[in-house]
Order: C-alpha cells, then structure tokens, then sequence
C-alpha cells in the first residue's frame, strides 16, 4: 500500500464520514510504484520518495501494433535522480493507478493496476532540470521478444501455432474471432516469436495485442461488432465548461440505457477524403496451373469509389476472397477518426466501443484505439477513436 493510500484510508475517509451528507470532496489521483532492480530481486515501494518530486505521469494503452509505454516525470534540480537514484536500465517498475472519488463522495477508492514496465530510456533536461524515465510494457524474457527462432508447420490454423508459441513462453491464448482456416505450411525463419506471431496475424487478418500474461488475438470486426456502453454526445452551449459529467442516457436516439458523457475539453475529428475505396480485387495466375484466381469485395455503404488492386499469391477462391476483404478494410478503416480529451477515469481502454452522437455526418460506433493517462497537476485522459466498418 503506497504512502496516499495509506492516508486516505487512516485519515481522509475517516473525516468524510463527519461531512453533511451529499458533500463533495475533490477528485483525487494517484499511483502506487514498486522498483524491482534489473536482475530481479526484491521489489521496494518508491511511491513515497516519487511523490515529493513527481510532476507527471503519463501511461498509453495501445490497441495494437504499439507497445503499451509509461512515463514519469520527476523534479530533479538537486541532481539526486541523475546520479545517487538514477534508475537503472531493464529495472522494473510495477505501477497502480488510484482514484478516489471521481464521481461523488460515496464511490471511494478505485484502483487499475497498469501492470509492469521495463525501464529502457532516461532523459534528463534543463534548465529547470527534471528527468524523464520511460519504461514499455513488459511481456516476458525468452523466445518473445529475442531469441531468433527456425521452425515448420504443416496443415495448422493460426489458433494452434499461437498455442505452442505460449505454452513455451508461459502464457495463455486469448482468441476472440471466427475460427481461423487451416494453413498448408507455415515457416518461421530467424525471427522472435512475437514478431513472426505478429506478421502472421496480421497476414491472415488478424491483430495481436502481448501483455504479461496472455497473447491477445482479436479479429476487429468481431471487436467493432460490440455494442457500445457509452454515449459521446455534444455538449450544448450553454454546458460547454469542462465540467465531467456522466449519467445514465434516456431519450435519445439510439441511447436509451447507456452512459452519457456530455463536458469535454476538447475534441478534434478527422474524415479522409481521399484514398477510400469502394471496393478490393483480387487477382493471382498460378504459374504451374496456368489458371487465375480472382475476387472482388464490395463495401456496403460506399456507392462511388475506386477499386483497390492487389496482386498476391492465394491458393485458394475462398483464399483471394478473404485477402479482398480484409485488404479493403485496412485501407478504408481509419476514414473518420476522432481524439476527445477529458477528465480521468478509470472505464476506458483500448478495444473499447463508443457511440458519438450529435457531431453530424461523425455520428455512429467508433472503436477505442488509444488511450492516454495524464496524472500532474489533475488527471485527464485522451482517447483516440476510429468509426467502426459497417459489413466487413
């Protein structure tokens, strides 16, 4: 238990319980940080010793493709963290970020552990002199992340292999999608087993996402086909101060019995004009046959466009079929995007779906892609979001 959580449990809840009912306390944050030496060893509870320096902390969960980062930044003008506690390089930082009463004084104490990062870059700057220590996520030592693999499958879906590479590192499978097809031959050749899972995942339509414990594989249709929880609605003029305010939706359109967010920030949305296509063709001669595999797929909604042309090896017309539509949604996914910041909290995360409502032709299902946590003088969040692909 770090040095605030302590308090707040012996001191500030025990004086909550004098105030008038219905009083509010202000919104409070913080993390708790345990420092494990590189090497291992016994972890010590530095949350004390960072707070009296501490000017921000800053943690991004990535839906995909990026690891999840953490940065602390620290008050260093009597130089103790650039040379008695200068951290060291692949130590280990366990982190628990706390709220308390974010909503009214009866929620109390809400904690999310951020899980365990490795310490990989220092960076010192002046004046005033402050010291910035970024740490990835860690997901294990081994074969995962370094060591150079060679290995063949025959006739094996993407589900199998991601189980041997697991079970070999100590981790679970998490599948969340359509049963995957069977693959005639599957090589991997010098590489770690996380970037050759990765590349395989995403050749076959699939995202990876690595965490301490498990290997996340996701189809994002299946992601985007969630109903959202959470309503983004356009504040009105007269409410726009950045007040945080949530309650349970009723009455609009296609928001009855979700949570309704209406104070931001701010907010910026983005739609791509060009380079969105209506549809994908796929064409591949087998050179030994002599005959030509080809597919076309056609988005839903989009009624004028150009035709994506892609030329690639496929065994198979269901092959070419599937490699059409999932070509065309990586092209046309990121059409309308949107990042909204707004006060912390701890109900958000990546892979998460959100309904905006009231923002005009931005109106619809959106899928979180990143979400950023920034704890200094308050505590606010950025979410990064990306409309949601109507039939593929």
């Amino acid at each position: 238990m770090g040095l605030l959580e302590s308090f707040a449990r012996s001191k500030l809840l025990a004086w909550t319980t004098s105030l008038t009912p219905g009083a509010q306390l202000s919104r409070r944050a913080w993390v708790d940080v345990t420092y494990t030496p590189a090497g291992g060893g016994e972890g010590k509870d530095i949350s004390e010793d960072l707070m009296k320096y501490l000017l921000s902390v800053e943690y991004t969960e990535n839906l995909a493709d990026f690891v999840d980062d953490l940065t602390i930044t620290l008050e260093d003008k009597a130089a103790m963290w650039q040379a008695d506690w200068f951290p060291e390089m692949e130590a280990k930082l366990t982190v628990t970020l706390h709220t308390l009463n974010n909503y009214n004084l009866a929620e109390g104490m809400l904690a999310m552990p951020l899980g365990t990062f490795e310490i990989d870059q220092i960076e010192v700057d002046a004046p005033p002199s402050t010291v910035q220590i970024k740490a990835v996520k860690v997901t294990l030592d081994g074969t995962l992340r370094g060591d150079k693999v060679n290995k063949k499958w025959e006739n094996v879906d993407i589900k199998t292999i991601a189980k041997d590479i697991a079970d070999k590192n100590k981790l679970e499978v998490e599948w969340y999608g359509q049963d995957p097809p069977t693959l005639d031959h599957v090589e991997q050749s010098d590489e770690s087993d996380c970037a050759f899972l990765r590349k395989l995942c995403k050749d076959n339509g699939y995202n990876l996402r690595v965490t301490d414990k498990s290997l996340i594989i996701y189809d994002e249709e299946k992601l985007e086909s969630v109903d959202a929880k959470i309503l983004f609605s356009r504040p009105k003029p007269e409410s726009s101060m950045p007040i945080y305010k949530m309650s349970l939706a009723s009455g609009d359109a296609g928001g009855s019995g979700k949570f309704k967010v209406e104070r931001f920030f701010s907010y910026r949305m983005t739609a791509k004009t060009r380079d969105i296509y209506k549809a994908c063709h796929v064409k591949c001669k087998q050179t030994k046959k002599k005959e030509v595999i080809e597919a076309t797929f056609n988005a839903p909604n989009i009624e004028k466009g150009k035709t994506l042309e892609i030329n690639s090896q496929v065994k198979t017309q269901a092959e070419a079929e599937r490699l059409a539509k999932r070509k065309l949604r990586d092209q046309n996914k990121d059409q309308m995007t949107c990042t909204f910041n707004l006060y912390g909290d701890l109900i958000y995360y990546a892979g998460q779906t959100i309904e905006i409502s009231k923002f005009g032709k931005f109106d619809g299902k959106y899928i979180v892609t990143k979400v950023t946590h920034h704890l200094g003088t308050s505590y606010t969040l950025d979410i990064d979001m990306r409309k949601c692909l109507d039939g593929y």
